[in-house]
């Protein structure tokens, strides 16, 4: 039986954004603080980023998910069958890893926050790929120059982490 890769997308951007709504609502004071962009990129993203320069941006969302203004991270969800192999890792060569970073990194930069990459492949622990570590977040591992943190470990961050940052320029 086929699957709807989109529906499949879409489902997890939901569950992620339930997630940071109920781990950040005594921020918040919210109960829904993060939702789907019903976007999700695809006026800004990919071959449509030259409209960052012809369209007034102030207002715009970037990627998967509708943040608190005052949230520090650009927020991108994959959800896919398939790991990439170990030696692809240590290869430092995964073509699939290097299009979701630029993607994310690339939102991130347009919002002018830090990009979060999460990251769900079937039977294995939800992941981040980050630019920065912060807090006592360690690595599971480095790939390039971003690191891959759990979700668990990420979110168990202090709030000043996720909130209130100056932007980025």
């Amino acid at each position: 039986m086929a699957v709807n890769g989109k529906a499949k997308g879409n489902t997890y951007e939901r569950k992620i954004a339930n997630l940071l709504s109920e781990r950040f609502k005594k921020e918040t004071g919210l109960d829904n603080a993060f939702r789907r962009n019903p976007d999700s990129g695809s006026f800004f993203g990919g071959q449509n980023q030259t409209r960052t320069e012809t369209y007034d941006t102030e207002f715009a969302i970037f990627g998967d998910l509708i943040c608190p203004r005052s949230f520090n991270f650009s927020i991108e969800c994959k959800n896919y069958k398939t790991p990439p192999s170990f030696s692809s890792i240590v290869k430092q060569d995964c073509k699939q890893l290097d299009g979701w970073i630029s993607q994310a990194t690339q939102d991130a930069k347009n919002a002018k926050k830090l990009a979060a990459l999460i990251i769900k492949y079937n039977n294995v622990s939800d992941i981040v790929v980050l630019t920065d570590l912060f807090g006592d977040l360690k690595p599971i591992i480095n790939y390039k120059e971003y690191h891959i943190v759990t979700l668990d470990s990420f979110l168990a961050q202090a709030d000043h982490y996720f909130f209130n940052m100056p932007p980025l320029d």
